[in-house]
């Protein structure tokens, strides 16, 4: 049974969510911006041999903002639908960031998240968050990106040379 707060709560995030349009993603993350991000992971994917995918949603769908889906869940059922769990050496990373809810989600596969402390994961949501709080533009996105490659390049060197791109390095602007 949901209570009367809860619903009102609901109905809170529902109508944020149903207020908060992918044009308004789009204008902070242009066709500009989403490239730098493209170029930023292609770069950074040269150094090691994780893959990393960036979602940036605007809102979830209303109907999932009211029934209480979190940004942890709708990052899980993107890391499943994008494969990001499919890569070689388990060491693929999603960045997921809901400007509806303010959230930012990291979500790792077993084999990098197995090497990279929970706080390690926390303090670039946390830096990020504050980041797009004061600057709602794909610069902060960049630093956290950058981030993430270093983690990846410490566990999962190229070393040898052999490094597929197993993963698009397209943002996804929704």
């Amino acid at each position: 049974m949901t209570s009367t707060s809860g619903r009102q709560k609901s109905l809170k995030r529902a109508l944020r969510h149903l207020g908060t349009s992918s044009a308004i993603a789009r204008k902070a993350f242009p066709a500009e911006a989403q490239h730098q991000l493209q170029v930023a992971v292609h770069t950074g994917e040269q150094h090691h041999r994780g893959e990393v995918r960036v979602v940036i949603e605007a809102s979830l769908p209303v109907d999932h903002a009211w029934r209480g889906v979190t940004p942890r869940e709708r990052a899980r059922t993107l890391f499943g639908a994008l494969e990001v769990w499919n890569t070689e050496d388990h060491s693929g990373v999603l960045l997921y960031i809901n400007l509806a809810d303010h959230a930012i989600e990291i979500l790792a596969d077993r084999g990098i998240d197995a090497r990279v402390s929970p706080g390690a994961w926390t303090g670039i949501c946390t830096d990020l968050a504050d980041g797009l709080a004061r600057d709602l533009s794909v610069r902060p996105v960049l630093v956290a990106v950058s981030r993430i490659h270093a983690l990846l390049t410490e566990h999962f060197p190229s070393g040898d040379g052999y490094n597929p791109n197993e993963l698009d390095d397209r943002p996804i602007v929704l």
